[in-house]
């Protein structure tokens, strides 16, 4: 591909992944909502522990392969795919294995229930399934064809969000993850070598096979640090702050986070392959990254800035939702911290897309220490509201990441991002005076679109004009 078709493709790209997350966020949302009445916090904290312990186990499926395959500058051949497909298979049945091995400390430690056993079990059922979409998938994300890609992705969530709400209100508990789960991961397999085919096949190369882990090692080795700070850490706390607590604080994040999914997920989705691409040329990677951070600023900020305002109002709405109102002081510090990381999430994507995964390795090394060190120093000080406290001063370290990136590439990190912030400065007075209800969040919404036609008019129909000439195209 050249630079131009590059260019368009990641522009479709993101609005296909925008545009099936806003979908999908939609649905996610309505069905979360659903299950915050329906559930526990005790039952919602289970699911949050065993997927983190999951998460822990998915580590031993991957050495990286499939990233290697995505940033290889050279064309794919099926030598490259039959080895990685014959040793991320060996990995998933060694992985299964070892958490089965180990399920009866893992009942003892986080106290699990019947159901939550069940649970995972079924859940490391689901790595296998999930491993055998990958390589279909790493074809399509190699093309930037992620409007195709998605269509199994929508498929799967829908059949998990609309079971888990069924049963769920049917009584089943933390049992309805479990159904619903091992449901929509076989529903979608077969759609993904419907769009994306590639005949299943074992092979082994000694060549291909250290020159994809050559780098792909390295790029796992984040992901690994990565689990470590964050899932690793979610099971150790459920034996301090128990399944409840990690209920309140898992509803605070899932909240929070929810727009950072919706806009930011898509964008850094996009970027690293786009990235790769380009990475030699960098003055246009450099507009790559400011347009970027423009584009999630001007969205992303509003949003959480609105939701922090209008949440508790929200909560009061039903009787029911009210024994979220715990979980309020983590929502709210989660929300600055998902400000930071959606912009962090691009700087990082910037490192791994041109080759410095060694820098990534350090950083998240750090990000570690930080996160356990202080997590566990605030948890003792304030409870389960100590684990947002602790992320959000974890995210001030953005400092260093744009220190290490403005070292490959000089871009503008204060102009795509300031102005965004001054809207929606501008924008919230209006809810903060008055009582925050539909009037006035209506009010402040057209300010800030206002503001931003005054402050970044010409940034706005770029990105506007960008958009047009890539579906144009």
């Amino acid at each position: 591909m050249n630079t131009e078709e590059i260019k368009h493709r990641a522009v479709r790209s993101v609005i296909a992944l925008t545009a099936r997350t806003i979908f999908l966020q939609l649905v996610s949302v309505g069905a979360f909502f659903l299950l915050g009445i329906f559930l526990s916090p005790k039952a919602i904290g289970i699911f949050i522990i065993v997927s983190a312990l999951i998460r822990i186990f998915s580590l031993f499926t991957d050495v990286g392969l499939g990233a290697a395959l995505i940033q290889k500058k050279e064309d794919l051949d099926d030598e490259d795919l039959k080895t990685t497909f014959f040793i991320q298979e060996i990995l998933v049945v060694l992985a299964i294995l070892l958490g089965l091995l180990v399920t009866p400390w893992v009942v003892k430690y986080a106290s699990l229930s019947p159901d939550g056993v069940f649970l995972y079990r079924v859940l490391l059922l689901t790595l296998f399934i999930s491993s055998l979409k990958v390589i279909p998938s790493i074809l399509l994300e190699r093309k930037l064809a992620f409007e195709v890609q998605i269509i199994p992705q929508i498929l799967e969530t829908l059949v998990f969000n609309v079971l888990v709400v069924f049963l769920a209100f049917k009584g089943f508990e933390v049992a309805a993850y479990a159904w619903a789960f091992l449901a929509s991961a076989i529903v979608s397999l077969p759609v993904y070598y419907f769009l994306s085919p590639w005949r299943i096949a074992l092979g082994f190369s000694w060549s291909r096979a250290w020159k994809l882990l050559s780098y792909g090692l390295q790029f796992q080795g984040k992901n690994v640090l990565a689990v470590i700070k964050d899932d690793l850490l979610t099971f150790f706390l459920s034996g301090i702050v128990g399944s409840v607590g990690i209920g309140y604080w898992g509803w605070a994040q899932r909240w929070a986070y929810s727009p950072f999914r919706l806009i930011g997920d898509s964008v850094t989705k996009v970027t690293f392959p786009a990235y790769s691409r380009i990475q030699d040329d960098l003055e246009l990677l450099k507009r790559g990254i400011e347009k970027s951070l423009f584009a999630v600023s001007s969205i992303l900020f509003p949003i959480l800035a609105f939701a922090s305002v209008f949440i508790s109002s929200l909560i009061h709405l039903i009787p029911r939702y009210a024994k979220w109102e715990p979980a309020l002081p983590s929502f709210y510090l989660l929300c600055a911290q998902a400000v930071i990381s959606a912009v962090s999430s691009i700087l990082i994507n910037v490192l791994d897309a041109t080759g410095h995964v060694k820098t990534t390795l350090r950083l998240m090394v750090m990000w570690i220490i930080l996160t356990w060190v202080l997590t566990i120093l605030a948890v003792t000080r304030f409870g389960f509201t100590g684990i947002a406290f602790a992320q959000l001063l974890t995210a001030f370290t953005i400092v260093i990441t744009f220190i290490l990136v403005r070292r490959i590439v000089p871009f503008n990190f204060i102009g795509p991002v300031f102005k965004p912030v001054i809207a929606v400065m501008i924008s919230i007075i209006p809810v903060l005076v008055f009582t925050p209800n539909v009037l006035t969040g209506l009010i402040g919404a057209i300010i800030y679109v206002g503001a931003m036609l005054i402050l970044a008019r010409r940034e706005t129909f770029e990105v506007l004009s960008l958009i047009r000439k890539a579906y144009k195209k």
